[in-house]
């Protein structure tokens, strides 16, 4: 596989300038934070841009994402101690509304989904000496939804690209996948294709594939009846509203993100995840898209049994020359073709986009965990 940049000068170029907006991003509160990230950011973008190894480098990048968000959520229940933070998510489900008509400003230290993007659209503004951030709550529903812009505008830009770069849960279960040995081959979910080289399993059968819709639409009736967001849904303190709903997640979380993946080398949580589902919806229509050079392809059917998210099959090969909905945008299957066949592009265009994709993910990632960057590197100069 070629690397996304053959010219080390214009990724180099590609690189310093990804750098240099991440030290303006984070230059305030902590000037000393923004060239950290500005140093790690850029070094990183040119090392994935100038390398084979894409997808390898890719997965350490995604697993570091969950890790770190772990660990960040564990630091912060810590900064608020255990018995508060019970007792805040206890109280935070009583005012659990779309919005906050007639209170716009408040403090948080807990990164809350429905105001994390705020940070995003400059309304929040992280206070040094007491370990939280000042949030610009939306007053009206109108300001909520202007809130969701940010959800919105990286769902088009990337359509599932999030559940492969972005996503924390995606990064759990890409840890599970290490390995070649399938413990579970689980053919009675998948469809049975005929090729001139053989027989393969490859490709979900519909209605598991379509499962993901009808929990979205059973989260959706209970985000209605319930009255808590969407983007609430994920949320650990949402979990905390009741026992089992608790230790339901919980279970699911190790089923599908911990057990499923490691017995089967597969991802299996984003075939469930309705946060997963809304992206699958703008997929057709965001910006970047995985497709196979028909002139190129030898019909190896190497990425196919590659792909982790079974987004490939010998008829999507054959005759779409394209993965499905389900493509997370890793880049297994084009680390895979040995003829190089496979790439990034623009919408359906022949205009190759990897370097462009790469850079604006890592850097979109780079921008939707600054609020836990801040929180620890405030830590960090507490313990220094």
């Amino acid at each position: 596989m070629r690397p996304a940049i053959s010219s080390k000068i214009q990724a180099l170029i590609i690189a310093l300038a990804a750098g240099g907006f991440t030290v303006w991003w984070y230059f305030s509160p902590f000037p000393w934070l923004g060239i950290v990230m500005g140093i790690l950011g850029s070094a990183f973008i040119y090392l994935i841009l100038t390398t084979t190894r894409m997808e390898r480098f890719r997965r350490l990048f995604f697993i570091g994402i969950f890790l770190f968000s772990l660990t960040a959520l564990f630091i912060i229940v810590d900064i608020l101690k255990p018995s508060s933070f019970l007792y805040w998510a206890s109280q935070h489900q009583n005012w659990l509304t779309y919005y906050h008509p007639g209170e716009t400003i408040g403090t948080l230290a807990y990164p809350c989904t429905r105001v994390v993007s705020q940070v995003l659209l400059g309304k929040a503004a992280f206070i040094p000496s007491f370990d939280i951030w000042q949030v610009t709550f939306p007053p009206t529903f109108n300001a909520f939804m202007l809130s969701l812009v940010p959800y919105a505008a990286t769902g088009l830009a990337f359509g599932r690209g999030i559940c492969g770069w972005i996503c924390p849960f995606g990064g759990l279960s890409e840890a599970m996948v290490t390995g070649k040995k399938e413990r579970w081959q689980l053919n009675f979910l998948k469809k049975k294709t005929v090729t001139p080289k053989g027989s393969y399993y490859s490709g979900l059968k519909e209605w598991v594939k379509d499962s993901k819709f009808a929990i979205l639409i059973t989260v959706i009736l209970l985000s209605i009846f319930l009255a808590f967001p969407l983007v609430c849904t994920f949320c650990p303190v949402l979990w905390l509203s009741a026992d089992v709903v608790f230790w339901s997640v919980i279970a699911l979380i190790a089923f599908f993100s911990i057990i499923l993946p490691f017995m089967t080398k597969r991802r299996w949580w984003c075939h469930i995840c309705p946060i997963g589902a809304v992206f699958s919806l703008v997929d057709k229509i965001s910006i970047f898209r995985v497709q196979i050079n028909k002139n190129k392809c030898v019909q190896c059917y190497d990425c196919v049994q590659e792909c982790r998210m079974y987004a490939l099959s010998p008829d999507d090969l054959d005759k779409k020359r394209k993965p499905t909905v389900d493509c997370i945008r890793c880049g297994r299957c084009i680390e895979a073709c040995p003829e190089g066949a496979v790439d990034f592009y623009f919408l359906n265009t022949r205009f190759k986009a990897r370097g462009i994709f790469i850079t604006l993910v890592v850097v979109a990632a780079i921008l939707w965990y600054t609020w836990l960057i801040v929180i620890m590197a405030d830590k960090l100069a507490g313990i220094i």
